[in-house]
């Protein structure tokens, strides 16, 4: 694992990469099944990368949950905070949901950006254009917001959808490599040239 220097944070990531590999687990497929690059789902699996929110959203989508299903017993269990209620807008992209998301919370706690920001250990202009939705936060930076704003990572991630987007495999090639055997590798190490 990738240490943050935050333990807490670092904890956190570990309880991701496992929700990770017990989804994936779920629904039978092995890391090079699931239509993601094998090694970057082993990356976070074991907690050595924090994804941006578009990763989180095609991780989501191909083990088939949503994305805040995956922080699921992650953070604070204050199970009373709900989130801001959502309109069906299928339009909206996952960095739009956060914003809103992350102004409710925020205004919710009563505290500026200002105050936010230097509670998480995040730039102020940072927490501006998370809240209107210009740029897509990290893992590490939504789970440093939640815990200073008190609330829930998966409530943050309330109302962002996996992606209808393709993989790096159309639905057909994914089906058929659920249908099918995983390959047959030859003998000694993948992909090493000698």
């Amino acid at each position: 694992m990738q240490s943050t220097g935050d333990r807490e944070i670092d904890g956190q990531l570990e309880q991701f990469g496992q929700n990770i590999r017990r989804a994936r687990e779920r629904i039978g497929l092995s890391q090079d099944r699931l239509g993601l690059d094998r090694a970057a789902v082993s990356f976070l699996e074991r907690a050595e990368r924090s994804p941006d929110l578009p990763t989180v959203v095609r991780v989501a989508h191909a083990v088939e949950v949503t994305p805040a299903a995956l922080l699921k017993g992650i953070g604070a269990s204050n199970s009373a905070v709900r989130g801001p209620r959502h309109q069906s807008d299928a339009s909206a992209s996952p960095a739009s949901r956060f914003g809103i998301n992350l102004r409710w919370a925020r205004q919710r706690a009563g505290i500026s950006q200002e105050a936010l920001a230097l509670k998480a250990e995040v730039d102020r202009a940072a927490i501006s254009v998370f809240e209107h939705g210009r740029r897509d936060p990290n893992l590490r930076t939504i789970l440093k917001l939640a815990r200073a704003l008190e609330v829930p990572p998966a409530m943050m991630l309330g109302g962002v959808q996996s992606s209808k987007e393709p993989l790096k495999s159309s639905a057909r090639q994914l089906a058929a490599r659920r249908a099918s055997p995983p390959p047959a590798h030859r003998g000694g190490k993948r992909g090493r040239r000698r």
